[in-house]
């Protein structure tokens, strides 16, 4: 009777430990790296700031859809901390708020004093540093191998090593381009009847792997990060029966055990193994034999072109410029009415020249904002479209994020995050609320749009201008930080290319001259508008505002141009930032001045790229800048437009934006 009650208990045991949550199993701590050895002191500012980086990402990731989070908080050398956080694609919410949360005691204890820290848990991972890594998703910066102790024996090594780079490969596809919100994606390799022996003396029958990659990433960015972890695999894990690639950005883990929750959405079969050929009696060769070997091969070729196939039509599917999961990106009309209380007014958040907006509800997503385009606003299915291939590929944390379309008869219908505080213009140009603005909250503004552009010139997979960057088009969320929005005007272009459009359209006061007069376009085009949005973010004032200056101080450029001049730059900064402050506020100030006014001058040739702009608000001060040249006085009467050949000129004087709809 023994055994058997031995055998209830070991079953009822088994069933109580798999009734566990995921996120009451015990964490795995897998690695640390305290990384550029650079150094601060205890109690000072910097720590401080880290600290409050981890408790921030601690907070938030835990409550995103892709559980996924990056912060910044502080300015200066010794002060500014950028952090990230990404949790296991099949972790919970609470599971990753505890995981999460044991992260600082490694950071600090292990890692004490070091400015620049990535912890490594099986669930989750997190990192700050004083460098702005999070524009620059370099995954070799953070990157640790780990090969298991325990190794396959024999001669069996070698095709152990070959269905585990083919498992990655597999896993690899399908977390780059079948897994949404989250890049992530586990897998299983059966490895056959026979197995493989080991040093452990247990025979390995399968093998799991599991890959990931940060959110934010394009599928063929992150297919290509996680490819790179791939090749390396042979070298490192050559015989071993687990590793890790420990990196930030994208990661992978193989195994002979199951160490991930649900079933893996990959599911392979080693091929068989066939017999080695020995000093074998010779048989008569059969035609029928000779015939069925032919067929067959002819049927595997035919199977090889026929994924070959598939596989490049994958892939130009994926590359493609105008490549977009609509299915995925579709509202019902009858869910859009119903989460707006069918467009009512107490929900309509406002009204430009493309249609209302207003403010719903949606169960699995939450708070949205509804774009919907007035009928009469010339904007039909094809310009709905062209908004929806751009933004749609766009995934940064400072660009407003577009959730999906509705288009149902007459109603053209656009669906992006819901951003509590509205735009910056509600803030900036407001008497009152502008008393909300330090100027801690004004620097990070101008910070992460400065962000949101390089990202949109350089890092995405689609190289855009934005064409109409101004202070409605600014979005701040509940934390105050920026998102750019309303891509209406976007253009795609090629590098840094100059090129010469049709028809210049914009908003008055932003645009720069040679794409006014001229039809000019180029990404200075967006640099000459950050510019005109610094000084206005300095001083308070519309760019359109008259001054009854000296000279031709009639207008803000020329305003900010003639104190410059005098030596007398901090005497336009809005006086709500002075208060009789003085030292590293004033410097601040005066650097964001100095850095504008390189942005506006004449020469396209002559402003920076928005990567020098990004370095040059990480400066201490601007010593090292270049000498500004004047700024280029497009209109100095703001009641009259200009038309020019090539370009018919159509702008707007009352901060609604002119639209054409054919950015490709």
């Amino acid at each position: 009777m023994a055994a058997p009650a031995l055998s209830l208990s070991l079953v009822l045991l088994w069933l109580l430990l798999s009734m566990i949550p995921n996120h009451c199993r015990a964490l795995e701590l897998m690695n640390w790296s305290c990384n550029n050895g650079s150094s601060y002191a205890p109690n000072t500012t910097y720590e401080t700031n880290a600290h409050r980086i981890l408790a921030t990402l601690s907070a938030t990731t835990p409550n995103t859809s892709a559980f996924f989070a990056t912060a910044s908080t502080g300015r200066g050398a010794d002060a500014a901390v950028w952090g990230l956080a990404l949790c296991r694609g099949d972790t919970d919410r609470a599971g990753c708020a505890s995981c999460l949360a044991a992260v600082p005691a490694v950071a600090f204890n292990e890692c004490g004093g070091d400015m620049d820290v990535t912890v490594f848990y099986d669930r989750c991972l997190a990192r700050f540093s004083f460098d702005d890594f999070t524009a620059r998703p370099d995954n070799t910066e953070v990157l640790i191998g780990s090969p298991s102790a325990d190794r396959i024996t024999g001669s069996d090594s070698g095709r152990f090593d070959a269905l585990v780079y083919d498992l990655a490969g597999a896993v690899a596809d399908w977390a780059a381009y079948n897994s949404t919100p989250r890049r992530y994606a586990a897998g299983v390799m059966a490895t056959g009847e026979n197995g493989f022996t080991s040093t452990t003396e247990d025979v390995v029958h399968n093998i799991y792997s599991v890959v990931e990659c940060t959110p934010d990433q394009a599928p063929a960015a992150c297919r290509a990060c996680l490819e790179a972890l791939r090749v390396d695999m042979p070298k490192v894990f050559a015989g071993r029966m687990g590793g890790r690639f420990d990196a930030v950005w994208c990661n992978f883990r193989y195994e002979t055990f199951v160490f991930f929750d649900g079933d893996p959405a990959v599911k392979l079969v080693a091929p068989p193994v066939r017999p080695q050929n020995g000093n074998k009696r010779r048989h008569p060769i059969n035609p029928a034999t000779v015939l069925a070997s032919i067929l067959g091969a002819f049927v595997i070729l035919l199977s090889v072109f026929i994924i070959c196939l598939w596989r490049k039509l994958q892939a130009k599917r994926y590359a493609a410029e105008k490549d977009v999961d609509s299915g995925s990106l579709l509202f019902d009309l009858a869910t859009i009415r119903k989460a707006t209380d069918n467009f009512a007014e107490d929900n309509k958040l406002g009204h430009g020249g493309f249609g209302a907006v207003y403010k719903g509800f949606l169960p699995d997503v939450g708070e949205i904002a509804v774009k919907r385009l007035d009928k009469t606003s010339g904007q039909g299915l094809e310009q709905l479209r062209n908004e929806l291939l751009l933004v749609a590929k766009l995934r940064h944390n400072n660009l407003a994020k577009l959730l999906g379309v509705c288009i149902k008869g007459e109603e053209k219908l656009l669906v992006y995050e819901y951003l509590p505080n509205r735009s910056l213009d509600n803030f900036l140009f407001d008497p009152e609320k502008r008393r909300q603005l330090s100027w801690e909250t004004r620097y990070r503004i101008i910070h992460g749009i400065a962000r949101g552009l390089l990202y949109l010139h350089e890092d995405s997979q689609i190289k855009i201008i934005h064409r109409d960057l101004k202070a409605s088009n600014v979005l701040l969320d509940s934390s105050m930080n920026p998102k750019i929005s309303d891509f209406g005007l976007a253009r795609l272009f090629d590098g840094t290319k100059t090129t010469v459009t049709s028809q210049v359209v914009g908003t008055l006061g932003y645009m720069a001259p040679e794409y006014a007069v001229l039809g000019h376009l180029s990404v200075k085009l967006d640099v000459y508008s950050f510019g005109v949005l610094v000084l206005e973010i300095v001083t308070g004032r519309k760019n359109t505002d008259v001054f009854n200056g000296d000279d031709e101080s009639n207008h803000l450029l020329s305003y900010v141009w003639d104190h410059w001049l005098k030596g007398t730059p901090l005497e336009i900064a809005d006086v709500l930032l002075l208060c009789g402050s003085q030292g590293p506020l004033d410097r601040e100030l005066l650097k964001c001045l100095h850095l504008a006014l390189l942005c506006v001058q004449e020469n396209p040739a002559d402003r920076p790229t928005m990567l020098s702009v990004l370095v040059m608000l990480h400066d201490v001060d601007n010593t090292s800048f270049a000498l500004p040249s004047k700024p280029a006085f497009a209109f100095a009467d703001v009641g009259n437009t200009m038309s020019s050949s090539p370009s018919a000129v159509v702008l707007s004087i009352n901060d609604v934006s002119i639209s054409e709809f054919h950015p490709r």
